[in-house]
């Protein structure tokens, strides 16, 4: 997201983020405000760097195969990022121009942005002339994710509002299985505009709450976007200081709902929760929540003795 001089524009990573972790979108918008310093990027951060290499080079590979069939190429790559406007009025000419490919293309309306990997010209006609243009994406993951499809039903959308014309399918590239060409995956925008449509009326209903009520209202639970996010271990801090049952290993979040309707709110609840349980669980069976009371036992345990052994290192200072 970035400020404009009419107001927030958020990106498709934004919402694809947003599906993730709506925690994130207090924080980044509490950073926008001035209201928080936002963590430096991880760019020190081994296994980030290789997944972008390969990333770059998985959509380079594809782009080169498209040149091969003798497509024009226009690539936007070297334009500066931290200057948006610029790569959206060269993506415009480009599509208005009838470019046959165009990588790394910008696109914007109102209040969103985002940078499709590559638009290839097709034979559709729209208000551009006889052709109109489709997205597609390149990805390492052979599993098309929710986030995925997010971002380019709004890569689409964005788009029919330069051509008239919404694009029937968009695509994903995905890597061949042990080695082979590389497969296109097709999507009809149809079966999945509700969807999207929804999930960014969702995001700017959030976005236009104050950013600290937002953070109370969603908590920063763990999920699979922490690995690759900058917030990780402001979140992760957090969630130590409220002895959160997330620190519990192998329980999950709706086992965590019922603990908590429960009043068994912490860690350490849980840990001096008497066995049996008293309760009658509406997950899961007793047992269940009897091995999550014996790793938290064990957890709880852990952290204690590494507090007596910190408080001794302390005392002989």
């Amino acid at each position: 997201m970035h400020r404009t001089d009419w107001g927030v524009r958020f990106s498709a990573g934004d919402l694809s983020h947003f599906l993730s972790c709506r925690h994130l979108l207090a924080l980044d918008l509490a950073a926008l405000h001035k209201r928080r310093e936002k963590p430096r990027g991880r760019g020190d951060d081994d296994l980030l760097k290789l997944l972008q290499k390969r990333g770059m080079e998985h959509e380079a590979a594809y782009v080169e195969t498209l040149r091969r069939d003798g497509l024009g190429i226009v690539d936007l790559n070297g334009l500066p990022r931290n200057e948006p406007e610029i790569a959206i009025a060269r993506t415009t000419q480009a599509i208005r121009h009838g470019a046959d490919v165009i990588v790394q293309a910008a696109l914007a309306h109102e209040s969103w942005f985002g940078y499709a990997d590559v638009l290839v010209r097709t034979n559709t006609p729209s208000k551009l002339g006889r052709w109109s243009y489709e997205v597609i994406d390149t990805k390492l993951a052979r599993e098309t994710r929710a986030g995925t499809i997010l971002q380019l039903g709004l890569y689409s959308a964005m788009l029919a509002e330069i051509q008239g014309q919404t694009p029937e399918q968009f695509h994903v590239v995905v890597p061949g299985l042990g080695g082979s060409e590389q497969v296109k995956i097709p999507f009809r925008v149809d079966d999945y505009s509700a969807y999207f449509r929804l999930m960014q009326h969702d995001l700017l209903g959030a976005a236009a709450i104050d950013p600290d009520e937002l953070a109370e209202l969603y908590y920063p639970e763990p999920v699979d976007l922490c690995d690759l996010c900058n917030w990780s271990r402001v979140c992760d801090d957090k969630r130590h200081a409220d002895d959160h049952l997330s620190l519990v290993a192998f329980l999950g979040r709706l086992h965590r709902r019922e603990l908590e309707a429960n009043n068994i709110t912490t860690l350490e609840k849980l840990a001096r929760l008497t066995m049996p349980i008293s309760f009658r669980p509406k997950r899961g069976s007793k047992e269940t929540y009897e091995r999550a009371h014996h790793q938290a036992l064990v957890n709880w345990n852990r952290a204690d003795s590494s507090n007596r052994c910190s408080l001794v290192v302390h005392r002989n200072q």
